[in-house]
């Protein structure tokens, strides 16, 4: 016969309790935008604590990354952002990487190691990425010259030729 006691039996409730908190959340929990959505306008500032908006991309095509330094597979795709920055950046393709929960300073040494060019923004209180409701990272939007979500990568690294495929493809758009 196995006697229950009542230690074990506040545990097992406790754990039940537990799983139905969290399952029930992650029921409840948004899914990240997705494509053909209008992107959420922000102003966010960099680390000169200038102001970069969406809106002054419009007529671009713009990546909208999030990221921060503990992302493996961010670091890992940062060079490729950045060749296809500057690969494309005349031809009208924008990157607004969107960094949130870091230091400044944390900031400021990814940007120094990876030679970054392009716009890196603050999201000091993650308003953007409840926004665009990053559940996770690495989280990446493709918005269109209109400001319309063409494009989403979650969960996955983007490589230089991920990256030229889907600007090619915009940019192609908009010439003809």
């Amino acid at each position: 016969m196995i006697h229950y006691t009542p230690l074990l039996i506040l545990r097992g409730v406790f754990l039940a309790v537990f799983f139905v908190l969290i399952f029930a959340a992650m029921a409840t929990r948004p899914d990240p935008l997705d494509v053909g959505e209008l992107a959420p306008e922000f102003t966010l500032p960099n680390i000169l604590e200038q102001e970069i908006s969406l809106a002054d991309a419009k007529g671009k095509v713009t990546l909208v990354m999030f990221w921060a330094s503990w992302c493996h597979p961010c670091m890992k795709e940062m060079p490729d952002v950045q060749t296809s920055f500057e690969q494309y950046n005349e031809d009208g393709f924008q990157v607004i990487a969107v960094n949130f929960g870091e230091s400044e300073s944390k900031v400021r040494e990814i940007i120094k190691r990876f030679s970054i060019t392009f716009p890196v923004v603050m999201d000091r209180r993650g308003n953007v990425a409840a926004d665009y409701r990053v559940l996770g990272l690495p989280l990446s939007f493709f918005v269109d010259q209109n400001g319309i979500i063409g494009e989403r990568v979650f969960g996955r690294t983007m490589t230089q030729e991920d990256i030229h495929e889907t600007v090619i493809h915009y940019l192609s758009e908009t010439q003809g």
